[in-house]
């Protein structure tokens, strides 16, 4: 009778402990489009299979930022935050985010160290978890290529060069003009213009800001950055970017190159299920960007998850982070064998190994570019803002063929200073 009475007992306590479960709900936002948010509900759907803890999400595309601005102030935000990584010192200074102790992760000791140092303060706490990490690399239609009887390209004026071929030859051998070498995401929206300046400065030996200690000083006037500037703009001003390249977003340029409109891009490895759908897998290759005059450096970036200072659930919702970079829900993100985009592009976690799921050599492309020529934007208190300003800039400046480009960029050099002094971290 009592090992009855234990048993039932026993059964009692899980039940209630299950059904506590099931009341319990985390909120969680997401910068996702519907093809995303679907691998996103799987890893959902695992947790709440593992813990008995619900996830609900809201996802938005295009004015996430403001909406957590807004929900900030209205005192309405969720449980947990799934944003870019550089996202991290915006939400610090709306201080709506906690620290989290990696150790306190069961799976926090095979985080790739990399990954989650781009997460660390400048007070030394990390105050978001990466999920995703990726670096650009350069996709190429391989079928225009090949018929044009032209190399990949290795060095910036092979891009050029490559570009302008694509542009002026009919490589897709319509009989019309209606083809254009780079797909550029020019538009100062959400700070594209720099993102995609990015690479070409640092692979010309650039940087945006220079470090003395804990401080920064604007550093837009250096040769590496007029360099890239001018190649960048060279490439605007000649014609072989597609049309309205000054406002076009990455959605558009990613329809660019689906639709054969541009026959190359610098994305990441978000784009692959994408481009294998259209324009096909066998039409595209993927390669390492075009080396500079210094290097062939690309942006680094990637995804994190950020705990909300005021979630009444702060124990589930770590809970729902250590099952997010564990293996098992690093491997859901990665989308494989799904049509949909992945959430994990390259692992957090350093024991999955991203070429023996993709099986794919372009993949590997891309965790070979992250590993030895990733590129992280500055360790600033909030690059948000500096993102903007410098888009802003970048923008203007591609914009008119006949502007001073050093006299341009010694303005946006004071408007960096400025946001520098506004953050306390100018140099004097």
């Amino acid at each position: 009778m009592k090992r009855v009475a234990k048993v039932v007992a026993t059964a009692l306590l899980a039940g209630s402990s299950l059904a506590a479960h099931a009341d319990e709900t985390l909120n969680v936002w997401i910068r996702a489009n519907n093809n995303a948010r679907v691998i996103y509900e799987q890893e959902a759907a695992t947790f709440e299979k593992n813990t008995g803890i619900k996830v609900t999400y809201f996802s938005a595309s295009t004015d996430f930022e403001q909406r957590l601005a807004r929900a900030a102030v209205g005192n309405t935000l969720p449980d947990l935050i799934i944003n870019d990584a550089a996202y991290m010192g915006q939400l610090i200074q709306l201080s709506v985010v906690d620290a989290i102790d990696p150790a306190q992760l069961s799976n926090g000791k095979d985080l790739q160290p990399v990954a989650l140092n781009s997460l660390k303060y400048s007070d030394g706490k990390y105050y978001g978890i990466p999920t995703s990490v990726q670096a650009s690399a350069l996709y190429i239609r391989k079928d225009w290529r090949e018929k044009l009887g032209l190399p990949q390209p290795k060095t910036w004026e092979d891009l050029k060069a490559l570009a302008q071929a694509f542009t002026e030859k009919d490589p897709d051998g319509n009989g019309k003009n209606d083809t254009y070498g780079f797909g550029m995401p020019g538009s100062a929206t959400r700070g594209y213009t720099s993102w995609i300046l990015s690479s070409f400065i640092w692979q010309a030996g650039g940087e945006f800001v220079h470090r003395e200690g804990e401080t920064f000083k604007a550093s837009l006037d250096d040769k590496g950055v007029v360099d890239a500037v001018t190649f960048m703009r060279g490439m605007v001003c000649d014609k072989v970017v597609q049309p309205g390249a000054i406002n076009a977003v990455t959605s558009d340029i990613s329809n660019a190159f689906r639709s054969g409109q541009v026959g190359m891009v610098l994305s990441g490895p978000y784009s692959m299920p994408v481009f294998s759908d259209e324009p096909g897998p066998d039409k595209f290759e993927v390669v390492k960007p075009p080396r500079g005059p210094v290097s062939s450096a690309s942006l680094a970036e990637g995804e994190a998850i950020f705990l909300v200072k005021n979630s009444k659930q702060k124990a589930q919702a770590l809970k729902f982070i250590d099952f997010f970079i564990s293996p098992e829900g690093q491997k859901i993100g990665t989308a494989v064998g799904t049509p949909n985009e992945p959430i994990v592009r390259l692992p957090v976690n350093k024991t999955v190994d991203a070429n023996a799921i993709y099986q794919d050599p372009r993949w590997g492309v891309f965790a070979e570019q992250y590993a030895s020529d990733g590129h992280y934007v500055p360790a600033v208190p909030n690059w948000t803002p500096i993102r903007q300003v410098t888009a802003d800039g970048f923008n203007k400046i591609l914009s008119n063929c006949q502007s001073d480009i050093s006299a341009e960029l010694k303005q946006l050099n004071q408007k960096v200073n400025i946001e520098l002094g506004k953050q306390k971290v100018l140099a004097k």
